[in-house]
Parts: structure tokens; sequence; C-alpha cells
């Protein structure tokens, strides 16, 4: 989730903003009654640009939190029109995961527990969605499996070898459904 926002406020204003924003950073508090902009506890990004124009200063604001990665509640789809977005939606957590995963081996790091558990969650809700892939959805989920055994065995070589395999079949299959 997104949140933008754009201002003109006076020196004093953006002061006193500035200030409530680094007193809830630094303590890790939400900021809710501010009638500027909220803050939630945690966020992904936090952009702030400040322009001074005719003594005031044109403020923007954004903050993006990943509110997508809550867990997925049923089964799947409600109906068939909430499948489309739900697909979507998954897609796009899917897409964050795997470049967590990414991003944990370009440090020469396993993958956390806890991030290969979200991905084992994604992929099986995944497989559920008939005409996105299924021809490939068993070779998808022995990638799968092989990747997290490799992180539970602590295998770094063969993490590393997973994660590719997984990476060009991701490739191959957006190719064609897409």
């Amino acid at each position: 989730m997104e949140h933008k926002i754009k201002k003109t406020l006076s020196r004093d204003e953006l002061s006193a903003y500035l200030h409530t924003l680094a007193d809830a950073l630094q303590n890790a508090e939400a900021v809710h009654d501010h009638p500027f902009v909220r803050l939630p506890t945690t966020f992904d990004k936090l952009e702030l640009k400040c322009k001074l124009e005719a003594e005031r200063f044109e403020v923007k604001f954004k903050v993006k939190t990943d509110t997508l990665r809550k867990p997925p509640t049923g089964d799947g789809p409600a109906s068939p029109s909430d499948k489309p977005q739900a697909y979507k939606a998954l897609k796009k957590r899917m897409q964050v995961t795997f470049k967590d995963l990414a991003t944990a081996l370009s440090k020469n790091q396993i993958p956390s527990e806890q991030l290969i558990h979200i991905f084992q969650e994604e992929v099986a809700e995944m497989i559920r969605f008939p005409d996105r892939g299924e021809p490939h959805y068993n070779a998808f989920e022995a990638a799968c499996r092989h990747l997290t055994e490799a992180c539970q065995n602590n295998r770094p070589g063969e993490v590393r070898q997973a994660f590719e395999v997984l990476r060009k079949m991701k490739k191959d299959c957006h190719a064609s459904y897409k």
C-alpha cells in the first residue's frame, strides 16, 4: 500500500512535522493523528522531498508499506469475480518474495526460515489457479522443494543452484503465459 501527499508548508510547519517524524522513527511509533501524513510503525520505503518556493516549502511525502504480505485467508478466491484480483495480488507478493530471496543470495546468505516459509505458502497458493501455467506446476513445485531442502540443510551451493533453476522456470513460464 502506498500513501502519497503533496503539501505546501511554512518553515515552522515543516520543522514541527520533521521533529514529529524523527521522534516517531526513533521510538518505532506510528503517527496516526498528524494532519500532514500518517506514518505506520513499519514501512518499506519512506520518501520525503522538499523544495523551497516563494518562502514556503513544497513537500512531497510517500510511504510504502508491504500490506500484500499478509497471509492469505481461505483456500483461494471466494468467487469467480475475485479470481483475477486474487491472482494479481499473489503475483505481486511472490515478486517481492522472489526479490527477497535473490537479495539474500546476493549477500551470500541462505534465505531465512521465515522467508522460505512465506515462499512455500505462496507457491502452494499459486498452484491452485488453473490456466496459469498448470503444465509447469509439478516441475516448479519440485524445484521449490529442492530449494527449501537445500536451505534447511544449510547447503549454500545447492541453494544458489536451486534458485537459478527457479529463476529460469519463472522466466520461461512468464514468457509463455503473458
